[in-house]
């Protein structure tokens, strides 16, 4: 059982993985293909709070090291339906 599922492990999916679990709750990331969405294809990546130049790549596997390394468990499954339970 999860507390957060979230669907996408783009830039947006894995700091709102990062977050949750920091939060203390525990969080599932499930995603479809690879992680890090459209930036892993961005070749130069400046002026980000706290990083001064780095490629998409780069940034979007230390996001997975990171919320993976936080706890949040992370899946490469296709969703294919959500349902409120």
């Amino acid at each position: 059982m999860y507390d957060i599922v979230i669907v996408g492990a783009g830039t947006a999916g894995l700091s709102a993985a990062i977050y949750g679990v920091r939060a203390g709750k525990k969080v599932l990331v499930l995603e479809g293909q690879n992680f890090g969405g459209q930036i892993i294809n961005s070749p130069e990546i400046e002026n980000y709070p706290g990083i001064a130049k780095t490629c998409g790549f780069e940034f979007a596997s230390g996001l997975y090291e990171q919320a993976s390394n936080l706890g949040a468990d992370i899946e490469f499954e296709q969703v294919v339906e959500v349902e409120k339970n």
